[in-house]
């Protein structure tokens, strides 16, 4: 509150840079929930309310925006994303369900008329599905697509290429075999094949040592090379109305001094992509970095402490991990496997005291938690943690929370706990989950509303890009994960346990001012209120007036972020006739 209050008095006097009016302006600020016009100046919010009371601070230099009618938002906050995975999948396609040939040059394609011309195309495992569908009946795999030098040069005359198929082996394009300097001529390396045809041409297919060979050859994933890849994310973010972001993130100044058992930061964006983005003035979003707890020393030795802004980046959350799936009961469909620990957990007395060291210094525990015996582990080292150390303010985090008992819900709700829930994860599981756990167990997974009633806020998040291997992409727009939070219904089939779904309401403070809440940043952001940053987000349809099923057909009509505008749809009708001279 405090903050806001020096922002008003920051704010008070002069005539705003921006004015947007005309339309539905919905908050999320229950002491004024509903407004016509917002104005903008020096990146924050200015004034909200009617029509004729905002337009009245016009001034001679003040832009100003027609609205027409459609809703305003608060920026979305996406408060779960994997940012660096997300540049990968940019220069990476995913091929697995790739038809044939055609499908592969299509794909190639669209990912060369992106990158830089020289820039490196990686893909795989195509011909992967339908391996696995033969796998299934018992059947031989049919042999993968044939691909074509010709084809995929005329794709990406001026990009190397190198795909993995599903049995192992690589096709290089012409450029990647020039780079490699593999020629018809060579030998083949013991272990490995260059695949040549009737005339003695290397048709681009290598096989084991051969393929390995260009996979080392290939250039480090530098910052720089990064960064090529990151601005195409920000770009999507902001097309789907996004400015803010908690990311799972690394400091490698930190994880250059450990040595861990696993890969515990597989999937960690590395924080120079986006310190360097901010230093060129790139960088837009607000970005929350969730730093690897089991480096709470290094991080600290590095001058970085809870609740404290670099710029756009703020710090706060450490990460961690407990399971994939780790149940108290072996699953009916396999009594002898009851799920386990993930790769990067240590073990329960590493992770207690981790929890407990990291709350000890002010950080908030950020936990990937899946099934129930976790969901109940995890509850008991964070009430140790509470008992332990001096009396704080707390937001810790229960990331996922699919599995939880009914007891362990209310026990997060006594704790007041915050919940990151995945919709994608649901409408994934919804043809498994009653066979993996039964019909009983099935009825109280992804307890969303439950967990409301409870206590727990909610934040909705994506987990963007999707699965580290590359074979699940998940949506990240908010508009579609708000759809499957009010509908929990699968493209083919009926709601799972409709009692659960979120109300439309719930669902937008999930993607804004809870997510804001989460990062103990609820007052600068998250709803549209005077004195906060102004991340605004227009929409083509008033959400708050579709059925759960006409949600999906609206779209981000405008994005601005710290009162600039970061996005616009090509269709957007922006002009105002009180505009002029601007």
């Amino acid at each position: 509150m405090r903050a806001l209050l020096v922002f008003a008095v920051a704010l008070a006097g002069g005539s705003p840079d921006l004015i947007l009016h005309g339309g539905r302006v919905y908050t999320v600020d229950v002491k004024n929930p509903e407004a016509q016009a917002v104005a903008v100046r020096d990146g924050r919010i200015l004034k909200v309310g009617a029509d004729a009371d905002v337009l009245g601070t016009r001034g001679p230099k003040t832009k100003t925006i027609d609205l027409h009618g459609r809703l305003m938002l608060p920026g979305f906050n996406d408060a779960h994303t994997h940012f660096e995975n997300a540049c990968d999948w940019e220069s990476q396609i995913a091929l697995f369900d790739a038809t044939g040939e055609n499908d592969i040059v299509r794909r190639v394609g669209e990912v060369t008329r992106k990158l830089p011309k020289g820039t490196w195309i990686r893909g795989g495992d195509y011909g992967a599905f339908a391996a696995w569908d033969a796998a299934a009946k018992k059947q031989s795999p049919p042999s993968p697509p044939v691909l074509t030098l010709a084809a995929i040069d005329a794709a990406a005359p001026d990009h190397p290429v190198l795909l993995r198929r599903a049995d192992g082996a690589y096709f290089a394009n012409s450029r990647a075999l020039a780079l490699a300097r593999f020629r018809k001529e060579m030998p083949d390396p013991r272990g490995g094949r260059m695949e040549r045809d009737a005339a003695g041409a290397l048709t681009g297919v290598l096989v084991g040592r051969a393929g390995e060979r260009m996979v080392e050859l290939l250039p480090p994933p530098s910052v720089e090379r990064k960064l090529i890849a990151a601005r195409l994310v920000l770009h999507d973010l902001a097309r789907y109305g996004i400015t803010s972001i908690a990311d799972v993130a690394r400091l490698d100044a930190a994880s250059e001094r450990a040595l861990f058992a696993t890969h515990v930061e597989r999937s960690s964006s590395n924080l120079e992509i986006f310190r360097e983005l901010q230093r060129r003035g790139e960088l837009s979003v607000r970005v929350y970095a969730f730093l690897t707890m089991r480096l709470l020393k290094e991080t600290m030795a590095e001058h970085i402490r809870p609740r404290t802004d670099e710029g756009l980046i703020r710090y706060g959350g450490m990460k961690a991990f407990v399971d994939g799936y780790l149940m108290e009961a072996p699953s009916p469909s396999n009594p002898l496997y009851a799920g386990d620990f993930t790769f990067r957990f240590i073990d329960e007395k590493t992770m207690a005291a981790d929890i407990a060291a990291a709350d000890r210094n002010g950080f908030d525990p950020v936990v990937h938690t899946i099934g129930d015996k976790a969901h109940r582990l995890l509850l008991d080292w964070y009430e140790a943690a509470i008992r332990s150390n001096p009396a704080r303010d707390r937001r810790f985090r229960v990331i996922h929370a699919e599995y939880p008992s009914p007891g362990d819900v209310a026990r997060m709700g006594r704790m007041h706990l915050i919940a990151d829930i995945t919709p994608a994860h649901l409408l994934r599981d919804t043809s498994s989950v009653e066979r993996r756990v039964g019909p009983e167990r099935a009825a109280t997974t992804y307890p969303w509303r439950s967990m409301i009633d409870a206590g727990v806020r909610l934040n909705l998040v994506s987990d963007m890009p999707g699965s580290f291997n590359e074979q699940e992409l998940k949506p990240f727009d908010p508009i579609e994960i708000i759809a499957e939070a009010v509908t929990r219904r699968p493209e083919h089939g009926e709601p799972w346990h409709p009692e659960q779904r979120l109300t439309i309401e719930q669902a937008i403070m999930a993607y804004t001012l809870n997510p804001a809440f989460s990062s103990y940043e609820e007052d600068r952001k998250g709803s549209i209120t005077e004195g906060k940053v102004a991340d605004l987000v227009i929409l083509s349809k008033d959400i708050l007036k579709l059925t759960p099923e006409e949600i999906r057909e609206a779209r981000v009509d405008i994005t601005i972020f710290g009162g600039r505008v970061v996005y616009e749809a090509k269709t957007a009708l922006t002009p105002s006739p009180a505009n002029k001279g601007n």
